[in-house]
């Protein structure tokens, strides 16, 4: 019989009772608490004639707000659907209209903003302020009857070309994928998890919270990360998830190696989203005296792998498949890959999401061999580790050879100069793409020739970037992934600017 995420929540609440389950801003919060105000926000939303199936949206950067919300419509069997407070107007139209939401919880100061685009979601009936979800009053709250099957989540794709595509997850898949983290990375009770995360995303909600719960483990809640306080906090838990940018600002810090010295308590460090590059982590898990376990997830599958505990750590990899998870590796015509050979990265388990909200034929071309095409690229060695080599949109096809991006940040940023680099491909009239480098100086004498003389001997001719611009910063999306398509256009941009290539 399959797990079921919404029962699994009940149980921990009912089992660890007045045990600590969060602290936010020096308040804690037991089992007991939790349970309570979403019994109450529930109850609030079956007053407004919310049931199972429908979509509630969470949009606030209150994060206490949110959980209380979120695990409300959780218990209320209705489908949870956060959203970044970042978007704007125009973004929430179209979140509003496609999902077919409910009811919407948001910050006093966007309610307004809500209630205007009603025309645009004619099945939105009711907007509550986050500032009434934190004393929500006591309300008859009705336990709802709920299968493995029923939706509880739906999580929108980054839509890096065109609108994303909302994914939704059962309580089946979502209660197969947190077992499998908590087996692998052998979550208890007695651990206190630090989460700096944003909310509306599967990393800070499901991993590092989600999980944290299914557990009976307790979540520091910070409202954001901050280099100095964050290092401040972490000695107070046993588990740090983190995304490569933290770990990066980290090292910038002074105070960073003697605030690791009081981490004594900390047994987990992971890292997400991408990996750290390869010329930082050994100086890095230096610093930490462990390793930092890099796992591989995305939106419709939580985490698909991760880098065992007790090693081995192969520089790079995303580890192996968790329990349940099966990954191959396909090449262009379909057929398996060869061990260190890269092509598309496929999967199958009780993981995955369960459709495409509103899009049967995006759903069924998603799963037409019984295998899920992850959309990224990646080899998988002769022990079964994967390594990821970047996203198929990125793929970078200069004169008929396939330039991943990755190989060649790896090599740029192994540069003496370089801070961090991006590559992504630009139009050219004669080899179809070329390479082009976006390039973060430590060193500002750093210049092109320096460079050159650093990849020639490194990279092979078509690999080598032809264009090369120094950048401030790269742009990044909430979660700090580079943000491919803007940081193409700012190139060009620049080149426009500066008369060079179009």
């Amino acid at each position: 019989m399959p797990g079921h995420f919404v029962n699994a929540l009940r149980t921990a609440f009912a089992e660890r009772g007045d045990h600590a389950a969060l602290v936010h801003q020096g308040q804690s919060y037991s089992y007991n608490d939790l349970e309570l105000r979403a019994r109450n926000f529930a109850a609030r939303l079956q007053r407004l004639g919310v049931g199972k199936g429908d979509r509630v949206a969470l949009y606030t950067a209150d994060k206490l707000a949110f959980l209380f919300a979120h695990l409300g419509v959780l218990c209320a069997g209705a489908v949870s659907l956060p959203l970044n407070p970042r978007f704007t107007r125009e973004e929430m139209r179209f979140f509003l209209s496609d999902s077919g939401a409910s009811v919407v919880v948001a910050a006093a100061d966007s309610c307004q903003v809500i209630e205007e685009l009603r025309s645009a979601a004619p099945e939105l009936h009711a907007v509550i302020s986050d500032a009434e979800i934190r004393d929500m009053p006591r309300g008859d709250f009705r336990e709802p009857a709920l299968s493995a099957e029923d939706p509880c989540l739906i999580l929108y794709s980054s839509g890096t070309t065109g609108w994303p595509k909302g994914v939704v997850h059962d309580n089946a898949n979502v209660a197969s994928s947190l077992e499998a983290l908590r087996a692998a990375w052998e979550f208890t009770a007695e651990d206190v998890v630090v989460n700096v995360l944003p909310l509306f995303h599967t990393h800070g909600l499901s991993f590092a919270t989600h999980l944290s719960l299914l557990a009976g483990a307790c979540v520091i809640l910070e409202d954001s990360f901050h280099p100095q306080e964050t290092l401040d906090v972490i000695g107070r838990g046993t588990v740090f998830m983190a995304v490569p940018t933290i770990y990066y600002r980290f090292m910038e810090e002074p105070k960073f190696r003697a605030a690791v010295k009081s981490w004594s308590h900390v047994r987990l460090f992971t890292c997400g989203s991408a990996p750290i590059r390869a010329e930082v982590l050994p100086e890095l898990q230096s610093i930490l005296g462990r390793p930092v376990i890099n796992r591989y997830g995305m939106t419709e599958a939580h985490v698909i792998t991760s880098l065992p505990l007790d090693g081995p750590w192969p520089n790079g990899s995303v580890g192996l498949p968790l329990s349940g998870i099966e990954v191959r590796i396909v090449q262009e015509d379909d057929q398996p890959a060869p061990a260190e050979i890269v092509g598309s990265v496929h999967l199958r388990g009780p993981n995955l999401f369960k459709e495409y909200w509103g899009k049967p034929e995006a759903t069924h071309a998603a799963f037409r061999d019984g295998w899920f095409d992850t959309g990224d690229l990646g080899y998988l060695d002769g022990q079964g580790f994967l390594t990821l080599v970047g996203r198929k949109s990125d793929l970078i096809i200069t004169n008929g050879f396939n330039v991943y991006p990755q190989v060649v940040e790896r090599v740029l940023n192994e540069c003496p100069g370089v801070l961090e680099s991006a590559v992504v491909g630009i139009a050219d009239k004669q080899r179809g793409e070329r390479v082009a480098a976006a390039i973060v100086r430590s060193d500002p004498t750093l210049g092109e020739s320096r460079l050159r003389d650093h990849w020639n001997e490194r990279l092979v001719g078509y690999q080598q970037p032809r264009t090369v611009v120094f950048v401030d910063q790269l742009p990044r999306n909430a979660l700090g992934k580079v943000a491919r398509q803007q940081l193409r256009d700012e190139i060009l941009k620049l080149l426009q600017n500066s008369g060079g290539e179009e």
